[in-house]
């Protein structure tokens, strides 16, 4: 993938992000009430409760993995994986709000104190998650906690992602987009962007929008404005997205 722009931010920017995005939700949370818990969210089939589970359950696997990681051990990241992972939220989506508020904040503060210093070699520590380090989950926590904030449809919009994060969302989800052609995203700042493909030569398919709009388009999402395809000068639907990246564990 290659940036004409900035750079995505560096870790401790990440995390302090991540930080307001778990006071953000904290306080979500303490506004609900048991009916609109029962409410859909964004994602199909999900109501906000399915959607707090999730993101409950995936703060307290990347704790685990810090965790594991300061003790260079290997670990799951969610018990019993993709079945286990699928069972809990089920299980966990029908706690009343005050069951969610209480492990949201456990979970919470489980992960703050697991995450190890700036600068500690314990970021460069194998993990299971997706074959990587412990830096892959940090950033990983970082889009499912942003993204999912607005999934719960409580008011925080696509606005609250930062340019940093939806550049690395872009990065993220590039096997999203069409491999038979080159693609490049521009967008309404002047900025842009150009994902590999095979061939990496030819015309390249353009896809133009702001830059949020373009990368909640990529991540499945519903934008304000639909961003626009053109390909040789002449305007195309938009294309299929390939499925969300799969992790390998």
């Amino acid at each position: 993938m290659t940036w004409k722009g900035a750079d995505v931010p560096g870790l401790g920017e990440l995390l302090r992000d991540c930080r307001a995005a778990g006071e953000s939700l904290q306080e979500l949370v303490e506004k609900l009430d048991e009916a609109s818990l029962r409410a859909p969210s964004i994602l199909p089939g999900w109501t906000r409760g399915h959607v707090l589970a999730h993101i409950t359950n995936v703060a307290d696997g990347a704790a685990r993995q810090a965790e594991f990681a300061d003790r260079n051990e290997l670990i799951e990241f969610y018990d019993g994986g993709r079945d286990g992972r699928d069972a809990a939220i089920e299980a966990d989506a029908h706690r009343s709000v005050a069951g969610h508020a209480v492990a949201i904040d456990q979970a919470l503060d489980r992960l703050g104190r697991a995450w190890p210093a700036i600068g500690s070699p314990v970021w460069d520590r194998p993990v299971t998650y997706r074959d990587g380090t412990l830096t892959h989950v940090a950033m990983m926590w970082w889009r499912e906690i942003r993204i999912h904030l607005v999934d719960l449809d409580l008011g925080v919009a696509a606005d609250s992602w930062s340019d940093g994060l939806c550049r690395h969302l872009l990065d993220f989800l590039a096997p999203r987009l069409p491999a038979d052609r080159p693609v490049e995203l521009r967008f309404d700042d002047g900025s842009g962007w150009s994902a590999p493909a095979r061939p990496p030569t030819g015309i390249p398919l353009v896809i133009e929008g702001a830059l949020r709009d373009v990368t909640q388009w990529l991540a499945g999402r519903s934008p304000e404005r639909t961003p626009v395809a053109s390909w040789d000068g002449d305007a195309i639907t938009l294309p299929d997205l390939e499925p969300w990246p799969a992790a390998r564990r």
